[in-house]
């Protein structure tokens, strides 16, 4: 009991990678400004880390209370808690104790990083405990998670790097595709336990695959037309001098029609971010776009 491989299993690194739209306000910066200040990718770089010691926290926290629903789920029964190979009393510890460092960290960076990370914090602990159970909230506010964490991007060097730039735009791209993805995570709950989904998820009982598919194919069409937008707006044309972050709109588009194509095809969306590293073309997808945005941002 309490291994160590079953307490790194818990606190599921893997999941750190959902972090990484942290780098997105040093991404979309100014790249001369980046440049002369190294600095800031450091700052940026402490700020994912203070997150991911979040992260882990409320995933730790979540399968505590989950822990009867997931002894009953043929595959979450597993993990480290379910299946005995981690205490309760020791996943409590660790919840409280990456918590704790996590918001000190975020703090001792930036005041109003600090108040995001604990925002989004409070979100997540209000999600665990309770409203998971409502109906499309639950979806909601997994979102609002992206999207914190890409205003968490501008918080952290926003007191090294005053030209930091995020346009609302990229925002709400964050914001639909986030709920894109727990949609499809949703579908893949219901289509893997059927009738005993609501069992597992008591939220699972309101939905059905006919109305999230509904909803899967509207965001997928909003987050390319919110994305194709943001690449052509005047506000992204003020900060960059250039339109040409329009020829990026094929990444995403092949992205969401792969992603469409792996839930309906090959019965996948559980994880998104195991599948990322797992699907090959969605990750060398997603390098080439931000190596081309990196390009069009750093060398136009």
């Amino acid at each position: 009991m309490n291994s160590l491989s079953a307490i790194i299993e818990l606190l599921r690194p893997a999941q750190w990678s959902k972090n990484l739209i942290i780098f997105a306000a040093v991404l979309f910066s100014p790249a001369r400004v980046v440049l002369d200040r190294p600095e800031v990718v450091l700052q940026a770089l402490q700020g994912f880390f203070a997150f991911c010691l979040l992260s882990s926290a409320v995933y730790a926290l979540n399968d505590l209370l989950d822990l009867s629903a997931d002894r009953e789920h043929p595959k979450k029964k597993s993990r480290p808690l379910p299946s005995g190979r981690v205490s309760p009393g020791m996943a409590t510890v660790l919840a409280l104790l990456l918590g704790g460092i996590g918001i000190g960290w975020a703090f001792y960076l930036d005041l109003y990083f600090g108040a995001v990370a604990a925002i989004y914090l409070t979100v997540n602990l209000a999600y665990s405990l309770g409203l998971k159970r409502a109906v499309i909230l639950d979806v909601l506010l997994l979102s609002m998670g992206f999207v914190l964490r890409a205003v968490g991007g501008v918080a952290v060097i926003r007191s090294m790097l005053p030209e930091v730039y995020l346009s609302y735009w990229l925002i709400l791209c964050a914001f639909l595709l986030s709920l894109f993805l727990a949609l499809a995570k949703r579908r893949h709950e219901i289509a893997l336990l059927g009738e005993s989904a609501a069992v597992h998820r008591p939220s699972l009982a309101a939905y059905s695959l006919t109305f999230i598919d509904q909803m899967l194919a509207s965001l997928c069409a909003a987050t390319m037309v919110a994305y194709s937008l943001y690449t052509i707006s005047d506000d992204t044309f003020r900060h960059y001098g250039t339109r040409a972050l329009f020829w990026t709109l094929p990444f995403v588009v092949y992205g969401l029609f792969r992603y469409l194509y792996l839930i309906y095809n090959k019965g996948e969306g559980g994880d998104p971010s195991k599948l990322l590293i797992k699907d090959r073309a969605t990750l060398i997808n997603v390098a080439l776009w931000a190596i081309t945005t990196a390009g069009i941002v750093y060398l136009t």
